[in-house]
């Protein structure tokens, strides 16, 4: 008795000892794109080229699935705010043509199997919470795809650690 209860112990710390922290991002996500739910299983943040002198810049992804694969989805995109700013990067972001210094704008795609969406219109709230962990606000922007120029709505919001 005292083996069969020492071997489910071991397993048991086995188990647990052996996950890792990418399985478990613990993603909160309530993202809308097309009337279809969207539920990323990977976040990522990364520092990004700024556009201009002065400026920093931010690259989110946010994705499900395997890359070149029918199931695969993705939200990607570039944020740049003046490295002046205190709250930075803090902020409401259009997408679309901004004037360098006067907003804050953002770039980006939204891509599902093997069609891509150009990123057009309306904003992302983008709020850091510390520790890698930031809220992001997606507030009915548009995503036109270049070849047909038809057209999907992306609302709802994404919260979680991004590594």
């Amino acid at each position: 008795m005292k083996k069969l209860l020492l071997f489910f112990v071991s397993m048991n710390l086995f188990i647990t000892g052996c996950s890792s922290d990418s399985d478990s991002q613990n993603i909160d996500s309530e993202i809308i794109a097309n009337g279809i739910e969207f539920v990323p299983t990977k976040l990522k943040v990364s520092n990004g080229v700024a556009l201009v002198e002065g400026e920093a810049a931010l690259d989110f992804s946010l994705t499900k699935g395997s890359s070149g694969s029918s199931n695969y989805e993705a939200l990607t995109f570039k944020i740049n705010y003046p490295l002046t700013s205190s709250s930075a990067p803090n902020g409401i972001y259009e997408f679309g043509i901004g004037e360098t210094g006067t907003m804050l704008f953002a770039q980006g795609s939204y891509t599902k199997g093997s069609t891509t969406y150009i990123l057009a219109g309306y904003p992302v709230k983008v709020t850091a919470l510390g520790n890698d962990k930031f809220k992001l606000e997606f507030q009915n922007i548009e995503a036109v795809n270049p070849s047909d120029f038809s057209q999907i709505i992306i609302s709802g919001y994404c919260e979680g650690k991004f590594q």
